[in-house]
């Protein structure tokens, strides 16, 4: 050991002799320092991805050579100078120590090596996927909103009217792709850098810009930068005199509308005649921001706002259009009854087309006034025409997507949504039905994460929160779903679509009494909501109070009066068939069930129709129409496998399947689709214990078994909630 010991000391006293381990030491920290600054400077400076890689290279080989140059020279009075040995160590010694600590060189340059090429091959690698999804059109653009840089902070309006104005011109010219203002205004005030931006929004130009107020002036700077290597492109200023606001925005609106396209190859604005006042436009796309937002309020201001465009210009068909489409979003967010909405909207359509027979708008609010009632053809018809108008007017691709997915025809859907997201990224309302498509054909993660990264960048967005709450919902995270709807209803109390998505998430932890609470809250302010009436009848039917749930429907079939469309009738009925066979009236809920019949093999898959099918098949075998209820069991059939040519592949389709196979007497295999429900996020034990369609499975112990599981999984996550609940005291 004491030789061992020597040995040891006389290696130590030669690497300090000879200066190696400081020498090393010192150009390690400053590799690191290099490296690190390295990592920080690539992407400010833009350098080119050789760079890194090069300089990686040459450090690394540095720390061999540093040790060599230690070993063998040393610096002196008389200079640099070959180091001799101190005679401390054998030369055999001194062999093996040469040789260890050169082996230990390369380990440490192998440690700085796979370190730092992980952290550039990352951003190189990320550099590689941002260009492989920078695919953006080449005559492609998105307007920023111009920043007021007054001191007084008061030129806010101005600057977005020129914003939107610009936007507004620059959409009309023929072969430029132009972001939707609902993505390209998200990056207000943003710190987000320019090529990040246009990955986002998809286009390869970005126009920002601009105003100060000066005295009685007004200045407003513009300028076009080229989005890959953030040179600019065009820029120039205006000056003016501030008196009349509207003929300003309008002057330079043009103006840089013309000279941006002027900057791009093939493309020339055409000389517009104005076939409305500039205010009533201002107007029009000022309701529209609020529109936007879905809430009561926020439709109520975009009514107000579009009434103040026809005061400006009675013949403006785009604000028609918008009042129309409006008062039908209010039957669904606020507290107006569906046919009332969809009269008030006709005649304002009506109106629209009159003025503008060519009108996008007037045919996408027709679109939606159709889909609403249930007249699917007529709504589909009508929607494709706005789109064929108009391929950049968002709303329309919007609903037109929306009914395809409410139809079933989910890869048609994925279509339409991919292009308009094209053209508006980031609006909150098209990533919410695309990740409803990718969720209901299988892609849940996908969705997930799609929804997690909008919910980073807009953390307060309702729609954005409920939303993922129902998704969660729907995959059997009990408690991530109340989170979500929880946050929402807190930033919304009187929502009536966060109430209805809240009040679903407590029925689904099994407290139906705090989802009634709720829901009666909501009633207060929104009674005629469909939304809300429908979970409140839900909340009862949970109950097992019949009497109610048949009277609440009974309600809204008066209150509609004369004049109910079929598809809306066939509803109610479907409703009222159920709470009949709850209540064993049998002869009462065929005859319910019969009449919410509609097009028995259609072209599509409707879960509703699948329920109908289903219910009116198994009612009647009760009342011994055995016929009837083979031809009806076999159409359900019929619907699920278009379903699963359609891609569908979620919880409720394994839950479906499980019914028929249990109607068809199978039930080992009807268990095993049961299981396969279950395994993907199935939770709803209240409808497994309502279902009668599953009467025989019930003394199964598979059956047994699955729903103690359900039972532990909801009282598991109802503890959580109320931790949860209790810690926010």
């Amino acid at each position: 050991m004491a030789e061992r010991h020597s040995f040891i000391s006389a290696t130590l006293a030669e690497l300090t002799r000879r200066k190696v381990l400081r020498t090393v030491g010192a150009y390690a920290v400053g590799v690191f320092v290099l490296l690190q600054l390295m990592d920080a400077a690539v992407e400010p400076l833009r350098l080119p991805d050789w760079v890194p890689t090069l300089v990686i290279i040459v450090v690394i080989l540095g720390f061999p050579l540093v040790f060599l140059l230690a070993w063998h020279l040393e610096l002196t009075p008389a200079g640099v100078q070959k180091a001799e040995p101190a005679g401390l160590v054998s030369k055999s010694q001194s062999a093996i120590l040469f040789s260890l600590m050169l082996l230990a060189m390369f380990g440490l340059a192998f440690v700085f090596y796979q370190y730092y090429s992980e952290v550039f091959e990352a951003g190189s690698a990320q550099s590689v996927v941002d260009q492989r999804d920078f695919q953006a059109p080449e005559n492609s653009i998105a307007v920023l909103p111009f920043t007021d840089m007054s001191a007084e902070g008061d030129q806010a309006y101005f600057s977005d009217g020129v914003s939107e104005e610009i936007l507004n011109l620059l959409a009309g010219v023929e072969g430029l792709h132009v972001a939707a203002r609902t993505s390209s205004f998200a990056f207000r005030d943003s710190k987000t850098n320019i090529r990040e931006i246009g990955r986002l929004l998809n286009v390869r130009t970005l126009l920002e810009g601009s105003v100060r107020k000066i005295g009685k002036r007004i200045r407003l700077t513009a300028q076009l930068i080229n989005i890959e290597d953030g040179f600019h492109i065009w820029s120039k200023t205006y000056d003016r005199e501030l008196d009349d606001i509207f003929a300003i925005q309008d002057e330079v609106s043009n103006q840089i509308a013309a000279a941006l396209v002027e900057s791009f190859k093939g493309l020339a604005i055409k000389p517009v005649g104005r076939t409305h006042i500039f205010a009533a436009s201002q107007a029009y796309r000022t309701g529209r921001i609020h529109w936007w937002r879905r809430t009561p309020n926020e439709l109520q201001r975009a009514i107000e706002l579009f009434a103040t465009a026809l005061e400006h210009d009675a013949r403006f068909a785009p604000a028609y259009a918008a009042m129309a489409d409006t008062w039908l979003l209010l039957s669904l967010y606020g507290n107006v009854n569906t046919l009332k909405a969809t009269r008030k909207a006709e005649t304002m359509i009506e109106k629209a087309l009159e003025i503008d027979p060519g009108s996008a708008e007037a045919f996408a609010a027709l679109g939606l006034a159709r889909w609403q009632i249930g007249q699917m053809d007529a709504a589909e018809s009508a929607l494709r025409q706005a789109v064929e108008l108009n391929e950049n007017y968002v709303p329309a691709q919007l609903w037109l997507a929306g009914l395809l997915g409410q139809l079933g025809r989910y890869p048609e859907e994925h279509l339409v949504l991919k292009n308009a997201m094209a053209i508006d990224p980031l609006n909150e309302l098209l990533a919410i039905n695309y990740s409803q498509n990718l969720a209901v054909t299988g892609n849940w993660s996908k969705a997930k994460e799609l929804m997690d990264r909008l919910i980073e960048l807009r953390p307060d967005s309702t729609m954005l929160l409920r939303s993922m709450a129902a998704y969660e919902l729907a995959h059997g995270n009990l408690v991530e779903a109340w989170n979500f709807a929880h946050r929402a209803w807190q930033l919304q109390p009187d929502n009536p679509e966060d109430i209805s998505v809240l009040a679903k998430t407590w029925m689904a932890l099994g407290e139906v009494e705090e989802a009634e609470q709720i829901i009666q809250r909501g009633l207060e302010k929104s009674g005629q909501n469909s939304n809300l009436l429908s979970t409140y009848w839900m909340a009862l039917m949970i109950s097992h109070r019949f009497e109610e749930a048949e009277t609440l429907v009974r309600d809204r079939v008066l209150e509609f009066g004369d004049g109910l469309p079929d598809a809306m009738l066939r509803r109610f009925n479907f409703l009222l068939g159920i709470v009949a066979f709850s209540r064993e009236d049998y002869p009462r809920a065929y005859s319910l069930f019969s009449s919410a019949m509609g097009d028995e093999d259609g072209h599509v898959f409707q879960g509703d129709e699948i329920w109908v099918t289903t219910m009116a098949s198994l009612v009647s075998e009760i009342v011994g129409k055995h016929e009837e209820a083979e031809s009806r069991l076999a159409t359900a059939e019929r619907a699920v496998q278009r379903a699963r040519l359609n891609g569908v592949d979620d919880p409720g389709i394994y839950y479906t399947e499980a019914v028929l196979l249990a109607m068809r007497d199978q039930p080992e295999k009807a268990m095993e689709k049961l299981s396969q429900a279950y395994e993907r996020g199935f939770r709803e034990l209240w409808t497994i214990d309502l279902d009668r369609r599953l009467d025989s499975l019930r003394e199964l112990p598979g059956f047994i078994d699955l729903k103690n599981r359900m039972s532990d999984d909801i009282s598991q996550a109802l503890a959580e909630v109320r931790s949860v609940r209790l810690a926010r005291r």
